[in-house]
């Protein structure tokens, strides 16, 4: 008998779409992948729902289904649930929705078996025969995995033995059997890690509750061993049977991550993020679908990883600013992960040496459990933290004499130092010293920046590329000067004032090669690097024992930000970066660079902590009726036109008043605070809401007469939900 299947196809129009299938509707199952003609091209659908046609006139009009691409669905019930709660909380088009769920390879269309691989096992009866070299440390390795071992994993402690692992199979010594491909080869085992008073109990709280959904927010400081709890809980719920996704900020972080794992516990890691390749991430997908894969590590879009097995989460960093997507659907994955261990009924583990404003506000509200490290692990003390007034620095690199006089003692006494600036390139301004004239960019309302190394101009916000003139374009003359510093005029410049000490830049420049960022950490705890220069990059979990003196550049513009954020974000970066001090077992020391010395922002942050800092903070929200004690949402327009952006928010705004309610505040049109970014010019219209369900009402009603407005067809627009960027 004859169906109709409703299906969610990536575009974006906010409906499911009708096709006519001679399958009956009993067959068809929600998650199922099948291959549709839609709009002139072929497209990859994803099955929502079925019923069978009642009449030879309700189908008539319908296209038929080109392909059926899965016996049985590809989606859990589960992740499909979550993907349409999704789709309804951030008002996205339940089509994209589950374009960002799938890896890109079974978003094509490819098939969803796994990759097999031979692995070996030793036979029981194997006897005491003579062997050669490689035959016996191939005997000896599986003597060490009686569970069996793959044989990449045998070819990466052993070179190439394809010829005496055939020969031992030729006198039936070793067995070999197909399996599931393994990303990341199993390692010899360190001795676990005894764990400190305060990390026990973090340890026991949480598995306290494994049976329920129960949100944790810990709060360790820098060097407390979070990572150590981590993995002693992962460790707990191995051992029952459960699964284990830990989400981590940035790409950056996987490689100690995944080594700390995969140093204490023998089971198979799987590793999602943008790095590694398509291939890759489909088996990795596919493995922790299968239940195969135990443990998940990833980025952001981790988060939607079928877990059947699911026994924890946890968020490291949670405060970051990564797990928000900035484009396309705007989700944010701490908020996900909560939907989804809510559904599947187990404990969310975030952690943070400076916890976001919005989990504290959850805390405050008992809707989060709240868990403290205090302590180092190690039993050091944390590092002195000093200011320094920048008025004095030096024109050229911005580095005070104070702090140089730092630098020779810590490198003379054996350590590392690490100098922090949150701006990369050579130099943010270039200016003709004879008429004025500034580098801009031609399609943002930013100055492009000096990237000396390239010879080039370059926009940040925007890509835009120029090469570097050597003149003035406005009046020729040559007296072209760069002002301001980034991590690269202050590299070269300290490679000048200490040609004997290596110096390393961390940025996103200096990292763009296949696992150059790995790599650079590898030197940097060999201690091939003894300064280092860098980005947010550096602030962020790593672990440098041989760090004694941090300085921190020009981080004024923190404290005059237009984002209502950035004091949380100041404080929360400068209490990161400052904790990559004495780590180890020599004393740490920070100074802090800047032209405001005198600020209470300073005194309050240095002498109270991040904890008071961020419950004053918090504060000040709640009594001003701010996130996270309301609720916002932000209709966002761009055009090449100037005036179209703002007279379609016009229209909206006057379809979301037409409405008669009182609780949701519509605020604007106003322009962005950098309204021209990549040759468009940008408009916002903001709703606030102290509840959030009046606001999710309201975009509910008025969405569809949005997304059908004639001036919506003329520009781009989106809705961003529980923004963090209104830049």
């Amino acid at each position: 008998m004859a169906s109709i299947v409703h299906l969610a196809i990536p575009t974006p129009l906010r409906q499911l779409f009708d096709y006519l299938t001679d399958k009956p509707a009993s067959f068809w199952q929600s998650g199922m992948r099948v291959r549709v003609n839609f709009a002139g091209r072929s497209c990859i659908a994803i099955v929502i729902r079925a019923s069978d046609v009642q009449s030879n006139e309700e189908g008539s009009k319908l296209k038929s289904i080109d392909e059926i691409i899965d016996a049985q669905p590809l989606l859990p019930e589960e992740v499909l649930q979550t993907v349409l709660w999704v789709s309804r909380y951030y008002h996205h088009p339940l089509g994209e929705c589950l374009q960002t769920v799938l890896p890109k390879r079974l978003r094509k269309g490819d098939s969803s078996e796994l990759q097999h691989e031979a692995w070996w096992f030793k036979n029981e009866d194997s006897d005491n025969k003579k062997t050669g070299e490689k035959q016996q440390a191939i005997l000896s390795l599986l003597e060490d995995y009686p569970e069996g071992i793959s044989q990449s994993a045998i070819k990466a402690q052993l070179g190439n033995v394809s010829t005496s692992l055939k020969s031992l199979q030729q006198q039936q010594r070793i067995t070999q059997k197909p399996q599931a491909k393994l990303p990341i080869a199993r390692t010899e085992l360190n001795l676990p890690c005894a764990l400190n008073s305060e990390q026990q109990q973090v340890v026991d709280e949480v598995w306290q509750s494994r049976e329920q959904f129960q949100p944790f927010l810990l709060e360790g400081i820098t060097g407390s061993g979070k990572t150590e709890a981590y993995i002693a809980l992962s460790e707990k719920m191995l051992a029952a049977g459960r699964q284990v996704l830990i989400l981590i900020p940035e790409i950056g972080l996987t490689g100690q991550f995944v080594e700390r794992f995969k140093q204490r516990l023998n089971t198979s890691i799987v590793v999602l993020n943008s790095a590694i390749s398509d291939g890759e991430r489909k088996q990795g997908w596919l493995l922790a679908r299968e239940g195969l894969g135990r443990i998940i590590i990833g980025t952001r879009s981790a988060v939607f990883t079928p877990l059947p097995e699911a026994g924890l989460i946890i968020i490291d960093e949670e405060h970051d600013s990564s797990y928000k997507q900035q484009d396309g659907l705007r989700y944010h994955a701490r908020q996900v992960a909560l939907i989804r261990a809510q559904k599947m009924g187990v404990p969310v583990l975030m952690g943070s040496a400076t916890p976001s404003l919005e989990s504290l506000y959850q805390v405050k509200q008992q809707r989060f459990r709240f868990l403290q490290l205090q302590q180092r692990a190690t039993g050091a003390s944390l590092p002195a933290v000093h200011l320094i007034d920048s008025q004095g620095a030096h024109p050229d690199h911005g580095l005070t004499e104070q702090l140089l006089k730092k630098m020779h003692q810590h490198l003379e006494a054996g350590n590392q130092v690490i100098l922090f600036i949150n701006r990369r390139g050579y130099a943010p301004v270039l200016m003709c010293h004879d008429c004025g004239w500034q580098a801009q960019c031609n399609h943002c309302d930013a100055r492009m920046v000096v990237h000396k190394q390239r010879h080039i101009l370059f926009c940040h916000h925007c890509g835009s590329i120029q090469r570097l003139p050597d003149k003035c374009p406005e009046c020729e003359s040559k007296q072209l000067k760069s002002y301001g510093a980034g991590t690269e005029k202050i590299e070269q410049h300290l490679q000048t004032l200490f040609p004997d000490t290596p110096v390393i830049r961390v940025d996103r420049d200096s990292t763009q090669r296949v696992n150059a960022f790995d790599k650079m950490v590898s030197e940097i705890r060999q201690g091939q690097a003894r300064i280092l220069v860098g980005t947010q990059m550096l602030a962020k979990g790593h672990d440098f024992h041989d760090v004694t003196l941090v300085g921190v550049l020009d981080t004024d513009q923190g404290l005059y930000s237009a984002d209502f954020r950035a004091t949380e974000n100041l404080a929360q970066m400068i209490t990161q970066v400052t904790g990559r001090a004495g780590r180890g077992a020599k004393e740490g020391e920070v100074l802090i660079q800047s032209e405001q010395p005198q600020h209470p922002f300073w005194r309050n942050l240095i002498r109270e902590g991040y904890a008071l800092t961020a419950d004053k903070l918090l504060q000040e929200r709640i009594e001003m009726g701010m996130p996270p004690a309301s609720h916002w949402a932000v209709i966002r327009a761009e055009a090449k036109d100037r005036s179209l952006a703002m007279d379609f928010l016009g229209e909206v705004a006057g379809i979301l008043g037409s409405q008669s309610q009182q609780t949701v505040m519509v605020m604007g049109p106003v322009p962005a605070i950098m309204e021209k970014k990549g040759g468009r010019y940008r408009a916002q219209l903001l709703l606030n809401s102290a509840e959030r369900k009046p606001l999710h009402q309201l975009l509910d009603r008025c969405t569809d007469s949005i997304s059908r407005h004639k001036l919506a067809r003329k520009l781009r627009w989106s809705m961003d939900i529980d923004p963090i960027d209104l830049l």
